[in-house]
């Protein structure tokens, strides 16, 4: 079973989300993921294939993601799972378009 971690951006700068996710993704070594549009083009998904990881690693291991994001770019994006929400609110909506898979 494949587990993943997710980045959720809706925003105008949605091609830029899209390259700095690519570029630091190589800078990680984060090598198994996905790119999707959403619904509106605006909108960019991002599934992270991971190991089975329990709350508290993943909300880690996103937090860490994130971080490294908010350096470049204006944070309009959410992390799922996330620790900080209800398990029946950690939901994903589906991606509308693939853009990149690695």
């Amino acid at each position: 079973m494949t587990n993943y971690l997710v980045l959720e951006y809706r925003g105008e700068e949605h091609q830029r989300f899209y390259y700095l996710v690519k570029q630091l993704f190589r800078t990680l070594k984060i090598e198994a993921y996905h790119i999707y549009q959403g619904k509106h083009e605006e909108t960019v998904q991002v599934f992270i294939e991971v190991k089975p990881l329990t709350p508290s690693e993943a909300d880690t291991a996103l937090q860490k993601i994130s971080n490294a994001l908010k350096e470049k770019l204006e944070k309009k994006w959410k992390t799922l799972p996330s620790a900080s929400l209800p398990e029946d609110y950690n939901i994903v909506t589906l991606p509308y378009r693939k853009l990149i898979t690695t």
